[in-house]
């Protein structure tokens, strides 16, 4: 509708008065000379439902040069709300596309002019009204009011941290939500048409969580990318065709059932030395255009921070809106940034910038970010301004054993906890060594046991659809389906397993030594340790680094290892190698009191000009260690690095079943995991070792309420229960509870006998 007040004359006379701003402003393909006016504003829908998106379309007229810099021009609505309040929702510039696939090519085409835009999504029923107003450098222009009602709808709103249970996640509704899915962070030639395929079957499976990415500059969703101001590139600019695609896939997530945490920017843009360095094509690098004179300038430039709340309020402004939008994640594994990464302007950053999309985000959505070191940063872990914290994790030996630790650390962190990325081998997703995906159960199932926000959500989506794996996820949500977390207030528990009939003589058990953080900057992680090893374990310096680095360019991050063992009997000490440097190659030395007993070259075999990870390498390399006291030392002699871990073959007493559990009690529920214990990803997939399965054996669950409890045995490959029975639980809290031989693992569900 026409905002009238001006006359053809005033105009004319204001807008020969503004020409020369123009020079203020950064001159773009949208660049306006006009007037500033509101000729109408067209409501997509009189009546919306609740959660749903109204849309404004504005006809606007003003004189800019960039529509992506609010200081240039503004478009806002104030929408009152039924009962008296308002809020400010920021408007967004945008242009319409239509998609085609062409030689197996996404292509998009322009299908309409540009225009000014402001969605909406009512959070309660009643009615509504908005102005609008424009602002550019002029001035400011208001709208008559638009009016609109809601009525109630099915949506059950956006996500916030659970109000019963500061760890879990739950909807506007109250509704708990557990994610559930993994990354499906950008497509390739197919675009798009990849997400078509991509998000329906993780839905129809009981997926309900994805993730997308929105740089580097060359992915689906990129919206900012290198290039001339005048072509539309740069940065201020953002590309409106990605923008679209980014539209286009929230639009699917929505009709499929699925929350996505939308990941703002990857580490790769401000990485400056390989692997998966982008800084040379980053916009950011001035050398393209970008503010920047190198990575570090990013966290304390005053003109990145003016752009980077730019993209915050378009990013607001354009997807806000959307309830399929779990979260914003600023940063994808910032500390891969590399060697600029230093903790307090990187804190100081996320402190600053979550407060600002905080006060402009009207929606409210739950922010984040992540490491790619598995411990994260405590100081940036624990801002007040992220709402829940993550873990990323690649390699270790045990994948489950891991996850538990980072569960049981960051769970006092007080916020939800999410394993956001979760991976075999960070190198490649050897799915030809696991075809059944074990590298994905496992870390669906151990999160699920021991208290976590949601099910880990793995890396390698193409591979995941292209090997048809979508049961995994199937399976835990059929299990976990009708537990209300926050409800039940659990706990970690501390399960006991004992043998049914226990062996004579008892066996002698495997001692695995759990990897650490991977981990190329100098730190803690990387230096020399000691760890002892007796019968009863391992103690000292742990975990240990899941990466070995050498006498070469990493000799500031050289961190042997050694083990100090006393044993009644003798061991052997397996060293697996899981990779090693294509950059430099690596070098294994073991050492016996101060005496070699094995040396091993892994020599870089790439062609000049390829890095990649070799793997030809890949397996235990094993040490004999006689009985009694004795120092054995591993070290990486070579140029570069390998993955490594660490284990002592029949080093310690079998005094229980060979099995792993983890469990979380509440006062209604309770559920663990029961693995084969040496059963891991390593073991089973890599080196293709065969395990015998558990003897029968019973499992213990303390910290119950005293009664009846119903317990479910289910079979987590197939999800679905194969044996049910009643446990009556004993004045102490425990369950004790028969189990059968378990040559892969089992999960078990107890409820209270109502």
């Amino acid at each position: 509708m026409s905002a009238g007040g001006s006359s053809f004359l005033e105009g004319a006379i204001m807008f020969i008065a503004i020409m020369p701003l123009m020079a203020a402003s950064l001159v773009t393909p949208y660049a306006k000379q006009d007037a500033l006016g509101i000729r109408e504003v067209r409501l997509s829908s009189a009546q919306v439902a609740c959660y749903g998106r109204v849309e404004l379309t504005v006809d606007a007229s003003a004189t800019y040069g960039n529509p992506f810099d609010p200081d240039d021009i503004a478009v806002d609505a104030r929408v009152a709300l039924p009962g008296g309040k308002s809020v400010s929702v920021p408007g967004f510039f945008d242009r319409p596309y239509r998609r085609s696939l062409t030689n197996g090519q996404e292509i998009l085409t322009a299908c309409g002019s540009p225009a000014w835009r402001v969605r909406f999504a009512p959070p309660q029923p009643g009615d509504y009204s908005a102005v609008v107003s424009v602002r550019d450098r002029t001035g400011r222009r208001e709208s008559e009011p638009v009016r609109f009602t809601a009525t109630p709808g099915r949506d059950p709103g956006f996500v916030r941290v659970s109000a019963r249970d500061r760890r879990y996640f739950a909807f506007d509704s109250g509704q708990t939500y557990f994610p559930i899915g993994e990354n499906v962070c950008w497509g390739h030639r197919r675009g798009t048409f990849d997400y078509d395929d991509w998000l329906p079957a993780l839905g129809r499976a009981g997926g309900n969580y994805a993730r997308f990415w929105l740089s580097p500059c060359w992915f689906t969703f990129a919206l900012e990318r290198p290039g001339k101001p005048g072509q539309g590139l740069g940065m201020g600019q953002f590309d409106l065709a990605n923008a679209w695609r980014l539209d286009y896939a929230l639009g699917l997530a929505k009709t499929n059932g699925i929350r996505v945490m939308v990941c703002i920017d990857s580490f790769n843009i401000l990485r400056d030395k390989p692997p998966y360095d982008c800084w040379k094509d980053s916009p950011h690098n001035a050398a393209n255009g970008g503010p920047l004179q190198t990575p570090a300038d990013f966290w304390a430039s005053a003109e990145m921070d003016r752009l980077y709340r730019n993209k915050l309020r378009y990013l607001v402004a354009r997807y806000g809106a959307d309830t399929a939008v779990l979260s914003w994640e600023f940063w994808n594994e910032v500390d891969c940034i590399g060697e600029s990464y230093a903790a307090v302007p990187v804190r100081a950053w996320h402190e600053r910038m979550a407060c600002h999309l905080r006060g402009i985000d009207p929606y409210r959505h739950l922010i984040t970010t992540s490491y790619g070191r598995s411990d994260g940063d405590p100081a940036v872990d624990t801002l007040p301004g992220l709402d829940y914290v993550q873990t990323h994790h690649y390699g270790s030996p045990d994948l489950a054993v891991t996850l538990a630790r980072q569960q049981a650390a960051k769970a006092g962190y007080g916020k939800p906890h999410h394993v956001g990325e979760i991976g075999a081998d960070s190198g490649g997703a050897r799915f030809n060594d696991d075809p059944a995906g074990l590298q994905i159960h496992d870390p669906l199932w151990v999160t699920l046991a021991t208290g976590g926000s949601g099910l880990a959500a793995p890396w390698y989506w193409e591979q995941i659809h292209t090997s048809n794996l979508y049961g995994l996820f199937g399976a835990a949500a059929r299990f976990a389906k009708d537990i209300d977390w926050p409800a039940e207030a659990v706990k970690p528990v501390v399960p006991r397993l004992e043998w049914q009939k226990p062996p004579d003589p008892l066996p002698r058990a495997d001692l695995e030594l759990e990897s650490g953080p991977v981990s190329w900057l100098r730190d803690e992680i990387n230096r020399p340790r000691t760890v002892r090893v007796s019968r009863a374990g391992a103690s000292g310096e742990l975990p240990l680094a899941g990466i070995q680095h050498g006498v070469g360019g990493h000799r500031d991050k050289h961190n042997p290892v050694t083990f100090e063992t006393d044993l009644p009997w003798r061991t052997r000490l397996l060293v697996d190698v899981g990779g090693v440097s294509g950059w430099g190659g690596a070098a294994l030395r073991i050492e016996v009191d101060g005496q070699p007993v094995l040396t091993h070259a892994f020599p870089n075999t790439n062609p000049p000009g390829k890095h990649d990870t070799l793997n030809q390498y890949n397996r235990a390399y094993a040490a004999d260690i006689p009985a009694g006291r004795h120092t054995v030392r591993v070290e990486n002699t070579g140029p570069d690095w390998f993955y490594g871990c660490f284990r002592f073959a029949g080093a310690i007493e079998g005094l229980h079943p060979p099995l792993k559990a983890w469990a979380v009690a509440g006062g209604r529920t309770a559920v663990a995991w029961v693995r084969a214990e040496g059963r891991t990803w390593r073991r089973v997939c890599a080196l293709k070792e065969q395990l015998p399965p558990a003897p029968p054996s019973v499992l213990v669950l303390p910290d119950l309420a005293e009664g009846k409890w119903d317990a479910e045995l289910w079979d987590t490959w197939a999800g679905k229960p194969v044996h049910s029975f009643r446990v009556d639980v004993s004045p102490s809290g425990e369950a004790r509870m028969a189990l059968p031989a378990i040559e892969k693992d089992l999960a078990v569900k107890l409820r209270r006998a109502q």
